[in-house]
């Protein structure tokens, strides 16, 4: 017997087979998650301060060293990878996170909480954040389409691709 034969003999199995195929597809079309593009955890973010009026010396010594030593606390972050910049009037540190991090946004939050808490206590209090940016993975995405109906339709299309990329 082949198998058309026995799901002819056995019409209730077959069916009931089917049944549940077709709820178990309606149950994952109704919580598939619907986004455009997927959400991307990428596990670097930065950490931003600024400090207005101060030298790159003064930013080094009364910002920097103190998110630094207080990001190496740490068993998350990968010390190796976080480098730091101090500029006039502000600091960029890139940290990137070890590999056995299961919830990359849940740490970011921590991060922020207690880096908002480290800022009374131990910096300056002109001192703008320390803010911490790790949205690496959302995208923005415009697409513009042109068509034209002349004969010369390129230069048509052209001049007006000239025209609204100027502004972008």
């Amino acid at each position: 017997m082949n198998i058309i034969e026995k799901s002819l003999k056995y019409r209730q199995v077959t069916l009931s087979v089917l049944a549940v195929l077709f709820i178990f597809g309606v149950y994952s079309l109704i919580r598939m998650p619907r986004r455009e593009d997927p959400k991307i955890s990428i596990p670097q973010a930065l950490v931003v301060a600024y400090y207005p009026g101060a030298s790159a010396e003064e930013v080094e010594q009364q910002v920097t060293k103190h998110i630094e030593e207080f990001l190496f606390k740490f068993e998350e972050i990968k010390k190796s990878h976080t480098t730091s910049s101090s500029q006039n009037g502000k600091v960029i540190i890139t940290v990137e996170l070890n590999n056995n991090v299961d919830d990359k946004d849940l740490f970011w939050n921590k991060l922020r909480n207690e880096l908002l808490v480290m800022k009374q206590q131990e910096l300056p209090s002109s001192v703008v954040g320390p803010i911490v940016n790790s949205e690496f993975g959302d995208t923005e995405a415009l697409i513009i389409g042109l068509s034209g109906k002349n004969v010369p339709w390129f230069f048509t299309v052209s001049a007006r691709i000239d025209v609204l990329s100027s502004p972008l």
